[in-house]
């Protein structure tokens, strides 16, 4: 597999897969397949956050640590920044999270896959579709 088999999975699949949701379960399964996963710091901690306790904190850290890690270089956060103004300058907001996933997105050119909406309104972002 190549740079461009990779695939960058946004938060909202992984909490439905380790909630169990079949259709989350399948696009991994699917995506695994044929190209390599890639989870990025604002990912993890949007996961990790979610943990209901400190057993399934360390379960889902464990889970999470064998998947490529892409990590947040400095220029991403001013990235994500601008991001963030040029959609509020339209009148549109989203997670400022969701801005910095997209700023790495765009930097080492990753597909992202995700099921929130938020990633519609920013533009020039490489998208993956099952």
């Amino acid at each position: 597999m190549g740079e461009n088999d990779r695939v960058l999975i946004d938060s909202s699949v992984w909490i439905d897969f380790f909630r169990g949701a079949e259709s989350a379960i399948a696009a991994i399964a699917t995506i695994t397949k044929t190209r390599r996963v890639v989870i990025c710091g604002q990912i993890k901690q949007e996961v990790l956050q979610g943990s209901r306790d400190r057993n399934a904190f360390q379960k889902l850290d464990q889970r999470m640590a064998i998947w490529e890690y892409e990590a947040e270089l400095p220029e991403d956060f001013g990235a994500a920044a601008r991001i963030f103004a040029e959609l509020r300058w339209k009148g549109v907001s989203i997670p400022p999270s969701d801005c910095l996933i997209a700023a790495l997105a765009r930097r080492v050119r990753l597909p992202v896959y995700t099921t929130d909406s938020d990633f519609d309104s920013i533009p020039d972002l490489p998208r993956f579709s099952l």
